[in-house]
C-alpha cells in the first residue's frame, strides 16, 4: 500500500511573530478555539490521499507548548534534538523513521492550504516517474507553503542541502544545484486572479487571517473549512481586506536581514504610551523592512505586560543602560520621556553606539539628546525646534488605523493607560453632575486604578477593552488626557475635549494646538465640565471640531513616514 506522509514544520521562535502557530484563529464544530496549526491539521485531515500526519519541531524549551498541543490533539510529534535551525535535518529524521513513498511538506504558518490542490498534486506525482511537482510555466497561484517529493527525490534533495541556507529552507538546495526531476502540472482551479500573501509571518498577516476566518464563519457552518476560492473572491471585491497585509515584505531565503533594538519605559507616572508606541514601531519594522526587532523595556513599578512583540524586561534603568551599552545592532531607537531618565548616562551610551556605526533614532521628546542622535522623529504637529535632523508634523502621528463607524450619542472618557494625572478621583463626580442622558463610558487603562464612582453613578467602566479602536470610532464626544489617545480621538473624527494636561506638555504646545481648532483645550476640570455641556447642546460645534479633525489629518502618513525615514537613513549607510 502506498504511504503518503504529511509533515507540518513549525517552531514558536519566529523572528517576526513569535508563537504564531498557537495564536487563536476560530472555533471548531464543538465551539473550541483552534490555533493556526489546528486549522492546518484540520485541513490536512480532509485530504483523501494522505496516510499519516506528523509535526516536526525542536526539543528546546521554547517549543514545549507546541509539543504539548500536539500530544493533546493526537498529532504525532518526536521533537528534534539537533540544530534548531536545521529544518531539513528535522524533516529527514522523520522521513527516515517513517519510510514513506511520498512526502508532503507543509509550512506551519499557512492556514489556507487547499486540500483539493494537495490531492490533485499527489495524484499527479504518483502517476509519474518524477521527483517533485511544480506548476506549469506562466501559472500564477495563491498556493503557499507546500512541497511534494518522492522519497528518492527527497534523498537527492538532502544530498545537495549542504550549506546553511539549504538546511534552513526546504528545496533551496535544488535551486543552488538542481538535481530533482520535475512534473509540471496545471493548478486544481483558477487561483491566479490575484496575488496575495496567505501565510502568517507578521502581525498584519495574522490580522488578515483573523478577518478571513471571521467572515467565512459568519455565513458558513463551523465544521466547514475556509474555501481558498472564496478568499480569492473576497480579495478581489474588497480592497480593505487586501490592504491589511499587502505591505508585508516576504523574506528572501538567501538574504541576511539586519536587526533593530527599541528601548522604552512605562509605569504609573510615565504611562503606557512609550511602550505601546514601541510595539507599533516594532511591528512596522518587521513588516515593511523585514527587520528582526527586540524591545528593551523597564517599568518604574516593576509591571510586565503581555506582548506579541519580543520584549526583554529590565529591572531598572541601570540594567537597561547596560543592555544599550552592549547592543551591536545597526539600528537603535529610543522612546523615553526625558523627565524620567538620566540624560547624561543615555548620551554617553549613544556616543558609544556611534563607534560601531549604529544608526540612532529618537522618538518624540528626545530632543535633549539630539547631538547624540542621527535622527529625531516626532509623532506630533509640534516640534520644539527646527533642525535638519528632526521630522515633525501631523503626518507623523503613530497609531494604528481607526475603523470607520457610525457615530453614536456617547461620551467616551480616556484617561490613559495608568491615569497618571489622577482624573479618576474627581472627574466621575463632575460628569455625573451634568445630568445628561447620553451614556458615559469610562476606559480604565491596564495600569490605572478604578475611577471613584458614587453609588448611583451612571458611568459605565470598561477595563482595557480589546475593541477600543472601534469604541473611539463610534463615540460622538471624547474626553481625553494628553497623549496618543487624544490624537487617536481627533483622527477618529470625534468632538474631542482635552482634559487639563498639567505637566504633560508646555504652554507653547497647548497654544499651538488651540490654534488648530481641532479639539477643545481646558485649563481645569470645571472648565472641562462647561465645555462638555456646550458640546452636548451645540451640535454645530461638534460638527466644526469634526471637520477640523479631518483637515489636520488629511496628509497623515503615520508609520509609513517613519519607515520611509528609517529606510533612507539605513540606505545612507549602504
Amino acid at each position: 500500500m502506498t504511504k503518503i506522509l504529511a509533515i507540518i514544520g513549525a517552531r514558536l521562535n519566529s523572528s517576526r511573530l513569535a508563537g504564531k502557530h498557537l495564536l487563536p484563529l476560530a472555533c471548531d464544530a464543538a465551539g473550541n478555539t483552534l490555533p493556526i496549526i489546528g486549522h492546518i491539521l484540520r485541513r490536512l485531515k480532509t485530504c483523501s490521499t494522505i496516510s499519516s500526519i506528523e509535526l516536526a519541531t525542536t526539543a528546546d524549551e521554547f517549543n514545549q507548548p507546541l509539543i504539548n498541543w500536539a500530544q493533546e490533539n493526537q498529532l504525532t510529534c518526536v521533537p528534534f534534538e539537533g540544530d534548531v535551525n536545521d529544518l531539513m535535518g528535522r524533516l529527514d529524521r522523520i522521513i527516515q523513521r517513517q519510510q514513506p513513498d511520498y512526502i508532503v511538506y507543509i509550512c506551519g504558518d499557512c492556514p489556507l492550504i487547499d486540500p483539493n490542490f494537495i490531492d490533485h498534486a499527489l495524484l499527479a506525482l504518483k502517476a509519474s516517474d518524477k521527483d517533485t511537482i511544480t506548476l506549469k510555466e506562466g501559472i500564477i497561484s495563491l498556493h503557499e507553503g507546500i512541497g511534494f517529493y518522492t522519497r528518492s527525490g527527497w534523498n537527492r534533495l538532502m544530498a545537495v542541502s549542504d550549506c546553511v541556507m539549504s538546511r534552513e529552507h526546504v528545496g533551496y538546495g535544488d535551486k543552488l544545484r538542481p538535481v530533482l526531476t520535475k512534473l509540471y502540472i496545471d493548478d486544481s482551479g483558477n487561483y491566479g486572479k490575484i496575488t496575495h500573501r496567505i501565510s502568517v509571518d507578521t502581525h498584519a498577516d495574522y490580522r488578515f487571517m483573523v478577518e478571513v476566518y471571521r467572515r467565512w464563519y459568519v455565513n458558513n457552518p463551523t465544521e466547514t473549512v475556509v474555501s481558498l476560492e472564496w478568499v480569492q473572491e473576497e480579495l478581489l471585491k474588497d480592497s480593505a481586506l487586501f490592504a491589511i497585509n499587502a505591505h508585508v515584505q516576504q523574506k528572501a531565503a538567501n538574504k541576511n536581514y539586519a536587526k533593530a533594538s527599541i528601548y522604552c519605559h512605562l509605569g504609573p507616572q510615565i504611562g503606557l504610551g512609550h511602550f505601546k508606541r514601541s510595539e507599533l514601531i516594532a511591528n512596522a519594522l518587521q513588516e515593511h523592512l523585514s527587520l528582526g526587532v527586540n524591545i528593551h523595556a523597564y517599568s518604574e513599578a516593576g509591571q510586565r505586560l503581555d506582548s506579541s512583540s519580543k520584549v526583554v524586561w529590565h529591572e531598572d534603568e541601570q540594567a537597561l543602560l547596560s543592555a544599550l551599552t552592549e547592543d551591536q545592532n545597526p539600528l537603535v531607537l529610543l522612546d523615553f520621556h526625558p523627565n524620567f531618565i538620566d540624560l547624561e548616562s543615555f548620551a554617553n551610551r549613544l556616543a558609544g553606539l556611534a563607534k560601531h556605526g549604529a544608526k540612532r533614532i529618537g522618538i518624540d521628546k528626545m530632543a535633549p539628546l539630539l547631538d547624540e542622535l542621527d535622527w529625531l522623529f516626532i509623532p506630533s504637529f509640534n516640534s520644539p525646534t527646527h533642525h535638519p535632523k528632526i521630522s515633525a508634523g501631523w503626518r507623523n502621528y503613530l497609531f494604528s488605523t481607526i475603523p470607520q463607524a457610525t457615530k453614536q450619542a456617547q461620551i467616551l472618557v480616556l484617561t490613559g493607560g495608568s491615569d497618571a494625572l489622577g482624573y479618576g478621583r474627581e472627574l466621575p463626580t463632575i460628569l455625573d453632575s451634568i445630568g445628561t442622558d447620553w451614556p458615559i463610558l469610562w476606559i480604565q487603562g491596564p495600569l490605572a486604578p478604578a475611577p471613584q464612582l458614587t453609588p448611583n453613578s451612571a458611568i459605565v467602566v470598561q477595563q482595557n477593552p480589546d475593541n477600543l479602536k472601534e469604541i473611539i470610532a463610534q463615540s460622538e464626544i471624547i474626553l481625553s488626557c494628553y497623549g496618543l489617545s487624544l490624537f487617536e480621538s481627533i483622527y477618529g473624527k470625534a468632538a474631542t475635549l482635552l482634559l487639563p494636561p498639567q505637566h504633560l506638555c508646555d504652554e507653547a504646545e497647548l497654544f499651538a494646538l488651540n490654534q488648530e481648532r481641532c479639539c477643545l483645550v481646558s485649563d481645569s476640570l470645571e472648565e472641562a465640565k462647561m465645555m462638555l455641556q456646550q458640546l452636548l447642546t451645540e451640535p454645530e460645534q461638534r460638527r466644526s471640531l469634526q471637520n477640523q479633525a479631518t483637515r489636520v489629518f488629511e496628509s497623515h502618513q503615520g508609520i509609513q513616514a517613519l519607515i520611509d525615514d528609517i529606510h533612507h537613513l539605513l540606505g545612507a549607510v549602504n
